[in-house]
């Protein structure tokens, strides 16, 4: 953590934080799964049964922008406690849940905690540590966290539907974060909190908060019901209208929510734009391996959450060596490294066939699809907040996790439409979809690479420019040039 007048404090304790964050990510990826048991047990309506997925999407991509300034106006360790605690207590309520509206109102608040927890656990731990080696350590092992959640969470799904429960995959939660809860408030010392004048931007929060709630729904939907229907399109729209009002809300008010010279950082802004991207690849490219496992190959739920476990091991695996070569390299070197990986990965994917086997068709390209996903995680969690000052590092975590679930939410969307499934159903993907969608992926994995190679380097020459002065003792570098030269490197 950083004090208030930027001076090194405690370091946080990075194993709880990082808990935290395995926990959040594991829900996520934990549930779909689990879906199937859900509308057996509940009797959930087809189109009743995506808002448990939808239901925490919404209002964890419609809270993060407010959840991480909050963190900084309010105190972090203060949000991470509070949405620690109310998420373990949603969980708790979805695992007894005997109606489905009850599931989906759980699902809703565990998205919302969890919009509280995420930008704090990242802004705790980029401000705590020092920009350069331990910064590069430690947010790199929140990354690998992160990516593991999400993989690992995909076979533990599976296995606790199969040998438990649906509900097992809520309740697992619940001692957890009792536990983490209980530490938090014990190990956590008293953070940065902004002064007394300071004041949360409610009119920005509201419009902020209402365009991502409105673009996180209509891009839910947009699978469902297709991008001309009237809700999908009334949505899309309104979110867009709302987010420019934003913008020019963020203009005239002396304390803006998300000062507007925070994207002037191009490390930041490259950083974001990856998330946004790499959050794409790997929504799409799990939803399409779990697809073809299933209707293809013709795995049970449980046989096809196992068949991650090779992409999972690689990430378990490749964490450590990935945070020690972004050391060694730099985030805009090992970045394009992880483009690379994931437009080869996505590549071998597109070549499947019906006859295709899991060794030869799947099995190769999941695993460079983990190899290049622990990349991302761990680099553009690097690059999405360097450069970044104390009083706003939970802003800068807002908006990495923002631009991550947008990107989430438009790439599965978009792959959806471009496989050519059928509006309301994923019934019967024909294998030119998986195909497509696979070069979808592709695509996404090279623009990965552009923006890598020419974000990041615009970035270094910036910072050099700006750090001239410094050396001859006139001018000191700005702080975001000084951070974006680390992550250009």
């Amino acid at each position: 953590m950083t004090s208030t007048n930027g001076t090194a404090a405690a370091r946080p304790p990075l194993l709880l934080l990082c808990s935290a964050q395995f926990m959040l990510v594991l829900d996520f990826a934990i549930v779909n799964v689990a879906l199937g048991a859900m509308q057996r047990d509940l009797g959930f309506t087809a189109s009743g049964l995506q808002w448990v997925v939808g239901a925490y999407a919404l209002f964890y991509g419609g809270f993060l922008l407010l959840g991480g300034r909050a963190g900084d106006v309010f105190g972090r360790k203060r949000m991470f406690v509070a949405g620690l605690g109310i998420f373990t207590l949603a969980s708790l309520v979805g695992g007894i849940a005997t109606e489905p509206w009850l599931l989906i109102l759980a699902r809703a608040v565990q998205g919302l905690s969890a919009a509280a927890v995420s930008p704090a656990v990242l802004a705790m731990i980029a401000g705590g540590f020092p920009e350069g080696p331990e910064r590069v350590k430690a947010m790199g092992i929140f990354g690998a966290v992160s990516s593991a959640g999400f993989t690992g969470g995909v076979v533990a799904g599976g296995l606790l539907t199969e040998y438990l429960t649906w509900r097992a995959v809520m309740l697992v939660n619940v001692p957890v974060g009792i536990v983490l809860v209980a530490l938090a408030a014990r190990r956590l010392t008293a953070d940065h909190r902004a002064t007394r004048s300071s004041k949360l931007d409610l009119p920005g929060a509201i419009l902020v908060t209402s365009a991502m709630c409105a673009l996180t729904y209509g891009l839910t939907m947009a699978s469902d019901r297709g991008w001309d229907s009237t809700p999908v399109l009334s949505s899309l729209i309104g979110g867009a209208v709302l987010l420019l009002a934003f913008l020019v809300v963020q203009t005239k008010v002396s304390e803006p929510l998300v000062p507007l010279s925070i994207f002037r950082n191009r490390a930041l802004s490259s950083g974001n734009g990856i998330a946004f991207l790499s959050g794409g690849v790997m929504s799409v490219s799990t939803f399409f391996i779990t697809m073809y496992m299933q209707q293809v190959l013709g795995y049970s739920a449980l046989k096809a959450s196992m068949g991650f476990f090779p992409q999972a091991f690689v990430v378990f695996m490749a964490s450590l060596p990935v945070v020690k070569l972004t050391h060694k390299l730099g985030a805009r070197t090992v970045l394009i490294i992880g483009g690379v990986l994931l437009a080869l990965g996505s590549g071998l994917l597109a070549q499947v066939t019906a006859d295709s086997s899991y060794a030869l068709g799947v099995l190769p390209g999941g695993v460079l699809i983990g190899l290049g996903v622990t990349v991302m995680m761990i680099s553009t969690a690097i690059a999405g907040t360097s450069g970044v000052s104390g009083p706003q590092m939970g802003l800068a975590s807002g908006l990495f996790n923002s631009s991550r679930q947008l990107g989430v939410g438009l790439c599965l969307a978009l792959g959806v439409a471009v496989a050519g499934v059928v509006h309301g159903t994923v019934a019967k993907i024909p294998v030119s979809g998986f195909q497509n969608a696979f070069w979808f992926t592709t695509a996404i994995s090279a623009a990965i690479v552009v923006v890598s190679v020419l974000g990041l380097r615009r970035t270094a020459v910036a910072s050099a420019a700006h750090a001239a002065p410094a050396a001859g003792g006139e001018k000191k570098a700005p702080v975001a040039a000084t951070g974006a030269t680390a992550a250009a490197k």
